[in-house]
């Protein structure tokens, strides 16, 4: 008795079929996993395009912490000195990202993202 063993023809036109699928699935897979990792900063493509690179962290900043931050904090995490900072969060409010709000018992500005 012979045993045969049948193998499944491969046609050229299904490995190339299969390979593109590959391809496909792991090109899908980048931009997928991309597209979360930008997202995930807070800001809107055009934000992310138009706004300078220091205006991105300050509003990122921002926007993750979920609530109102004091600019000491955000002057304490941050890489630039409080003036700087407070020169950026200026041009921040007066293009309508941000509003800042004295909070005269803690002798700073309370920083909230604009909606």
């Amino acid at each position: 008795m012979r045993h045969s063993h049948q193998t499944f023809p491969y046609e050229p036109w299904m490995v190339v079929l299969f390979i593109v699928g590959l391809i496909v699935a792991v090109i899908l897979l980048i931009w997928f996993i991309h597209r979360r990792t930008v997202a995930s900063d807070g800001l809107t493509g055009k934000e992310r395009k138009e706004l300078p690179h220091e205006q991105r962290e300050l509003l990122s900043m921002v926007r993750q912490h979920g609530g109102p931050l004091l600019q000491t904090e955000l002057a304490d995490v941050m890489p630039y000195d409080l003036e700087d900072i407070v020169k950026i969060l200026k041009e921040m409010e007066f293009k309508g990202l941000i509003l800042r709000e004295w909070k005269s018992q803690q002798g700073t500005y309370e920083i909230m993202a604009s909606s």
